[in-house]
This record gives C-alpha cells, sequence and structure tokens, in this order.
C-alpha cells in the first residue's frame, strides 16, 4: 500500500473520514452501518453515499486517509525543535497508535484492512523509522546505548513493539499515553554505565 497524501482527499470528504474512523473503532467493520457513519459526520444517508458508493469503498478511503493524516502529525510532532525529545518522541507514537488504543475491534479492522486495501503494517511502521532513528542520533539518545551493544535501530525497532503492544492492552488513548511515556523515558535515559 502506498501512502497518499491527505491533500488528495477532498475536502468535504475528510471530516467525513474522520467521523467514519471513530465508528469502526467503536463498532468494527463489520457492526458499522452507513448509518452510523452518516449520523457521526452529520450528513444524510444519502449524502454520505454521494462520496462513497458502498462501505468497503468508505472503509478504503477511511483506512488511507488515517494512515496519511497519522504519519503528517507524526512527522510534525517530531520536527517540534521548541520540546524536548522525550514529547516529540512521545507526540509521534500518540499520533500514530494513540487514537486507536483501547478499541476492541483492532484485530477486526487490522485484518479487514489488509484485505481490502493490502499489507499495512509495513507502511504504518516504516514511514517513520528514519524521522525516529534521526531524532534519537541528532539529540544523542542513540550515542547512550551504544556502548551495550544496542544501534539506533533496535530503539526505535523496541519503541514501536512497545506501542504496538501497548494500543491493544490498555482502554483508553490517556492509558496509552501514560504507558508509552514510561517507554519512551527508558529509551531516552540511555543506557546504564
Amino acid at each position: 500500500m502506498t501512502i497518499e497524501s491527505t491533500e488528495a482527499t477532498a475536502p468535504r470528504q475528510a471530516p467525513i473520514l474522520e467521523a467514519a474512523l471513530g465508528v469502526f473503532l467503536r463498532y468494527g467493520y463489520k457492526k458499522t452501518s452507513m448509518d452510523d457513519v452518516a449520523h457521526a459526520a452529520g450528513i444524510s444517508r444519502q449524502g454520505l453515499y454521494l462520496h462513497f458508493r458502498a462501505k468497503e469503498a468508505l472503509f478504503k478511503a477511511m483506512v488511507t486517509h488515517s494512515i496519511a493524516s497519522m504519519h503528517l502529525a507524526a512527522r510534525d510532532a517530531l520536527a517540534q525543535e521548541d520540546l524536548d525529545v522525550q514529547d516529540r518522541l512521545l507526540g509521534a507514537f500518540d499520533a500514530l497508535h494513540g487514537i486507536a488504543a483501547g478499541s476492541k475491534n483492532l484485530d477486526e479492522l487490522f485484518t479487514t484492512a489488509v484485505e481490502l486495501v493490502g499489507p499495512l503494517d509495513c507502511a504504518f511502521e516504516e514511514l517513520l523509522v528514519n524521522d525516529v532513528a534521526g531524532l534519537l542520533h541528532a539529540s544523542g539518545v542513540a550515542g547512550r546505548w551504544q556502548d551495550v551493544g544496542l544501534t539506533v535501530e533496535d530503539l526505535v525497532e523496541h519503541l514501536v513493539a512497545v506501542s504496538t503492544g501497548i494500543k491493544s492492552k490498555v482502554k483508553t488513548p490517556a492509558e496509552y499515553h501514560d504507558r508509552m511515556r514510561i517507554a519512551v523515558r527508558l529509551v531516552c535515559a540511555g543506557a546504564a554505565r
């Protein structure tokens, strides 16, 4: 799957797709109806069908739009030079996984997305690996781990794995944020000497 810019989304479709994300996270793919999405988006069912001919088309567009939006938000968080490294990393991971934290429908949604859109894990996780690695290098965090044999790639892989695990175990985005803050603090602290 290739990630397209959110600019490719028609301006009137973006709020529909954002509302659809919330509905799909709440109910899952199978239990979500076009009526549910139309209601959440504040439009009529007929109005929704003017934009998306079927639930499958809506879901595909929502997945593509959501991944592109999350990627942009994560990159923006990493680029906020007025924040410290921990807050920048935490902001990026909140943008990537925070919104889905606590959803009981993640497995079903992921399976459906892979079936309808294509492989997502590479698109989702690899987009920011270089950006996160660059920040860990530039901030000196990566250097603090070299003496114990850990590379910047190891650190990024660890943060992504922890984030993925936490998002599937917590009940709320706030709980995800709190637990992910601990993982980020541990990585940023460096190895004991």
